[in-house]
């Protein structure tokens, strides 16, 4: 979302459960469910590994022609030789601009993550919205994000909030031109609308959470028309 500057600093937020959480990551956590990677990333964030919690998706997404998250779901788990049931969304929000879908990590993470999510949602003091995506990312020691813009629909919509659980001066955002460092414990919200990249020059490797926000989602219309359902799975319950 177009914030009006490349970043602004929102404040501290209490890390210390999700900290005491991450420090006990093994890398199977990190690296066992590749599907944002394989399936919903731009290419150029395939130096992360990311524990996926929420995320916004719609046919328009992917060049594959598949019209349903359940079944894209379960041909990446297919060709994989993994159960998709392990991995399929448990919950559906629909907005006026993409549904979110909450995935299966979110129920072991929720209690350490949903407090952090109520403080950031407090700095923007724009209750009543939508969190569209929510996860742990972690950028590899010595790895580089290079420069883009994101441009899929929601991202004009919903603010990009940084939660950085990494104090490390050798983490280089590049945001619009200028160069900024964030610190462990405090929330930032991301002009994702401007150019930028950022680079680990450090060997730690750099951990945030990654938390966007549709503060003023519009009416939902659906068209009583559209009949359409998942190939391979059940639909996802819709909890709103």
């Amino acid at each position: 979302m177009d914030i009006g500057e490349p970043l602004r600093d929102l404040g501290p937020v209490d890390v210390a459960g999700i900290m005491g959480v991450v420090k006990n990551l093994s890398e199977a956590d990190w690296t066992a469910n590749t599907f944002r990677q394989d399936a919903l990333a731009a290419s150029v964030h395939s130096v992360t590994d990311t524990i996926l919690m929420k995320t916004e998706w719609h046919p328009s997404a992917t060049s594959t022609g598949i019209g349903h998250l359940e079944d894209l779901v379960h041909v990446w788990a297919k060709e994989r030789g993994l159960d998709p049931k392990l991995y399929l969304p448990i919950a559906r929000e629909d907005t006026d601009v993409w549904p979110v879908f909450t995935m299966p990590d979110w129920q072991r993470y929720k209690d350490v993550l949903q407090p952090i999510v109520e403080q950031v949602v407090g700095y923007l003091k724009q209750p009543g919205g939508v969190v569209t995506r929510l996860a742990l990312v972690r950028l590899r020691g010595g790895a580089n994000i290079g420069p883009h813009v994101d441009e899929h629909a929601m991202a004009a919509k919903a603010h990009r909030i940084h939660v950085s659980l990494s104090d490390s001066p050798s983490v280089v955002y590049k945001i619009g031109g200028r160069k900024f460092s964030m610190r462990m414990g405090r929330a930032y919200d991301f002009n994702n609308r401007l150019r930028h990249s950022v680079r680990n020059n450090g060997r730690q490797p750099r951990v945030n959470i990654f938390i966007d926000y549709y503060a003023r989602p519009g009416i939902v219309i659906r068209n009583p028309l559209n009949v359409s359902a998942p190939l391979f799975e059940k639909p996802t319950p819709v909890i709103n």
